[in-house]
């Protein structure tokens, strides 16, 4: 097998991460694959907005996308494919992987003794606790998301870096296999063929899809994918091949020592609050977008679809909540009508645009927006 057909199929189950007391034990979740890689759209969209720059080099505000502009279904790799049927008869039989079980029974474990340990650590281990999850989160809402599933900005290569870095902090698998599957979950959404399918209730959806094989069919989409502009990405690349020390540094002992060794805060709180309970939040905030936010909620942009506007995995996820809108128009960068409203990572992204760091970013004109919310919305719709 070539090392390209190796990187398309990927392998089940966690890695295991060696490091301080046993429940150092992390997961690298198996993903799989991804849509199909087109250009079309955006590099339209992109020469569009060179020839608006300024004459002073200022990069431009995102720009609406207009019915005439965007691709058509067959070349959009985070369109649903609505060609594809599961297979008749019984399912296939569920194969539990005990040992990411115990991994992560090991891992939630510690992190509720961490939450006993709260009251101990001081006001800075709990500040630097919170930057760590708001830096991790950024790597995958920012980074594996946004611009690497979905390809909805262009970032510069220091931002690509700051991601990839933020990234290896939150632990959920390479971008490489974070995208793959994420881009495989839109286009199969819902379906034997969708990693974390709702469909199949609320802990396989959360947590349960990482404890079990992949369906067959998961396998079988992503060996079929294209995914050249992933393999050609080095920081993406790099970030792959190194992945086990950068979560080892990243995740684990950065987020340990650096209380530690300048306010003097104790290992042993240090490892379980900013390092253990922070990464577990992390993982849990990340788990509410496939789960709660496919279940509760409403749909004001397309009620035949299973996603949802969910408040509460808005605020938890850092703007990954308005998922009913975000499945009806992948390709926005800011995955909400409402721009920055309750939507940290698009603020994030508009200042790093505001730097010049991140441009091109894409956007749904309100004529569309409206006019998808009067064909297939449930009425629930509301200005802000």
């Amino acid at each position: 097998m070539s090392r390209q057909q190796q990187l398309l199929s990927g392998s089940g189950g966690f890695l295991f991460t060696g490091g301080p007391p046993p429940l150092l034990a992390c997961l690298v979740l198996e993903h799989r694959p991804d849509h199909r890689h087109t250009m079309t759209e955006t590099e339209a969209l992109e020469k569009k907005q060179q020839q608006h720059k300024s004459s002073n080099g200022s990069v431009p505000p995102p720009e609406p996308l207009s019915p005439l502009s965007l691709p058509s279904e067959a070349t959009r790799e985070d369109t649903f494919d609505h060609t594809y049927r599961e297979k008749e008869g019984p399912k296939p039989a569920t194969e539990i992987v005990w040992r990411n079980v115990v991994l992560m029974t090991l891992l939630h474990l510690g992190a509720l003794y961490g939450v006993c340990l709260i009251p101990s650590a001081s006001p800075l281990t709990l500040l630097w606790s919170v930057l760590c999850f708001l830096i991790s989160a950024l790597g995958v809402t920012a980074g594996a998301h946004r611009l690497w599933s979905h390809r909805s900005y262009k970032a510069s290569m220091p931002l690509r870096i700051f991601l990839g870095v933020a990234n290896s902090m939150a632990f959920q698998n390479d971008i490489f296999e974070w995208a793959r599957d994420h881009r495989v979950h839109h286009k199969y959404s819902e379906t034997d063929a969708d990693p974390h399918n709702a469909v199949r209730g609320f802990f396989f959806s959360h947590i349960g899809w990482l404890l079990v094989r992949k369906h067959p069919d998961v396998i079988d989409k992503g060996r079929k994918l294209e995914l050249s502009d992933l393999l050609a990405d080095k920081v993406v690349m790099f970030q792959r091949k190194y992945y086990k020390p950068s979560v080892l540094l990243m995740c684990f002992l950065i987020p340990m020592f650096v209380p530690w060794y300048l306010w003097g805060e104790s290992l042993w709180v240090a490892y379980y609050i900013p390092a253990l309970l922070r990464y577990t939040l992390v993982l849990n905030a990340t788990w509410l977008v496939n789960s709660a936010a496919h279940m509760w909620g409403n749909k004001p942009y397309d009620k035949n679809i299973n996603p949802r506007e969910n408040k509460f995995v808005t605020f938890s996820a850092i703007g990954e909540g308005f998922h009913n809108y975000h499945h009806t128009f992948p390709y926005d960068y800011s995955t909400s009508e409402f721009g920055c409203k309750m939507n940290l990572t698009t603020c994030f992204i508009d200042f790093m645009c505001l730097l010049g760091l991140a441009k091109d970013c894409k956007r749904v004109s309100r004529e569309l927006v409206l006019a998808r919310i009067q064909r297939t919305g449930d009425g629930s719709h509301r200005s802000g």
